[in-house]
């Protein structure tokens, strides 16, 4: 590899994208769009012509079929760097796990991530998603966000058949603290529950759109959620799922869960 000439191509690659979008330019409209000196741009065009990147055509500047394929690489190289940096937890997480992941699929993700001023800015995009689908699988490690509870509770009566994996001590909490809802659920016949001790992070499988949500150390609440619609996406999402699910226990085999009222017994086959 030619590094000093893929460092040299980056370096240019604005030249390149003006040229991309206008079609052509001559030195003065390109001082302008990039807000530079004349001898800066005599430099950079200069340095883009003997690369064979540009040429000059009826006295501007446009691409060559080379600078063409060029910027396009170095565009989606750029896009696939900065969807690697906001996956770094996604990443962190799935190869703690042992789980695979095609970034490339997550290209044009939505990446949601809390804030100081609105730390439920994650959860609220994973609620949006609630809001639209007639089905819900999947996994999550942390207890359902109480200001949410409600919601989640009523689309499961009303119809969103759910099939969810939780810890079993978040499963125990809800069924304790929430031991009327939860039977009122389990006998609208909508509500699987299955319960693994090891999930990797938040999986959420709506019914075109999935997400993956990495909680915060304090208060269990998200702090990343990063959703797509990308059919490669939703079929990694699908393998991860069925894996954690397959090897978790339907609550109605949990011995752990026996100390819980009734509702624990009753038959969450659909």
């Amino acid at each position: 590899m030619d590094t000093e000439r893929l460092i040299e191509l980056i370096r240019r690659a604005p030249v390149l994208q003006v040229l991309q979008e206008e079609g052509a330019a001559d030195r003065r409209e390109l001082e302008q769009h990039l807000n530079v000196s004349k001898s800066t741009v005599h430099r950079f065009t200069r340095a883009l012509r003997e690369y064979g990147l540009i040429e000059r055509a009826d006295g501007k500047f446009v691409l060559t079929s080379l600078g063409e394929v060029s910027i396009a690489e170095v565009t989606a190289f750029g896009t696939s760097i900065e969807t690697l940096w906001e996956l770094a937890p996604v990443l962190e997480a799935a190869s703690a796990n042992g789980i695979e992941i095609d970034v490339a699929a997550f290209t044009d993700a939505t990446v949601t991530i809390a804030e100081p001023g609105n730390p439920y800015r994650p959860v609220n995009r994973f609620m949006s998603l609630i809001s639209e689908t007639e089905t819900l699988r999947g996994l999550d490690p942390a207890s359902i966000n109480p200001l949410h509870l409600d919601e989640i509770y009523e689309r499961i009566v009303t119809g969103m058949h759910t099939d969810v994996v939780f810890r079993p001590a978040v499963v125990e909490e809800l069924l304790t603290s929430n031991s009327d809802r939860a039977r009122t659920a389990f006998e609208s016949g909508n509500l699987t529950i299955r319960t693994h001790d090891d999930l990797p992070f938040g999986l959420t499988l709506a019914d075109d759109r999935i997400g993956v949500g990495i909680y915060g150390d304090e208060m269990g609440l998200l702090r990343l959620y990063v959703d797509t619609d990308a059919p490669a996406a939703y079929e990694w999402a699908e393998e991860v799922y069925t894996d954690y699910r397959d090897t978790a226990t339907e609550l109605t085999e949990h011995t752990e869960l026996s100390r819980l009222p009734p509702v624990q017994v009753l038959n969450t086959d659909n």
